[in-house]
């Protein structure tokens, strides 16, 4: 396959979750939100195991198969993706609620880092004195090694990723009534 197919087929569930986050964050400002709460609640642990798959798919078909060798920051992402399919699985077998305590800390901490990423990604001031920029000899933070519909990348794809997985969080401990 292509590399530009594939970042396509990667891209375009990303721009349909733009859309979704969007709607989800309307409804919860008007407070309109009570079948989507009990809907979030039900199913939300395999919203994350989906999300933590996927992030691991998208980013090792990046990088294994399309050679595309990750800077230092998309390892950092990677250190906070990873772990979240595998809790989520386990959590879904036990059914443990209790795995959204860890899942916040690691999309929160993940969600600055790849919020960093697209900063410097888009802003070529910001990237001549960001973090990537101390060590020349790796791949530049900068860099945008694939864009889909003008401006997703693969910072971006990872910050929606820890985006959707924080508004699943919210939706844990949100009140339905």
């Amino acid at each position: 396959m292509h590399v530009y197919l594939y970042q396509y087929i990667i891209a375009t569930p990303i721009l349909i979750l733009h859309g979704v986050l969007t709607v989800l964050i309307i409804f919860m400002l008007l407070k309109h939100d009570i079948k989507i709460t009990q809907h979030f609640k039900k199913y939300g642990m395999t919203y994350g195991l989906i999300i933590g798959i996927a992030s691991i798919v998208g980013s090792l078909g990046f990088s294994l198969g399309y050679a595309y060798a990750p800077c230092e920051l998309c390892w950092y992402q990677r250190i906070f993706h990873y772990p979240q399919a595998f809790l989520f699985a386990i959590a879904l077998y036990y059914k443990d609620a209790r795995v959204w305590t860890y899942s916040i800390w690691l999309s929160v901490i993940g969600f600055i880092i790849a919020g960093y990423q697209v900063l410097i990604q888009f802003n070529p001031a910001l990237a001549k004195s960001s973090v990537c920029s101390i060590v020349p000899a790796a791949e530049s933070c900068s860099d945008i090694l694939t864009q889909s519909y003008g401006y997703i990348s693969i910072p971006v794809m990872s910050l929606t990723f820890f985006t959707c997985l924080i508004m699943l969080y919210i939706y844990q401990i949100k009140n339905p009534h």
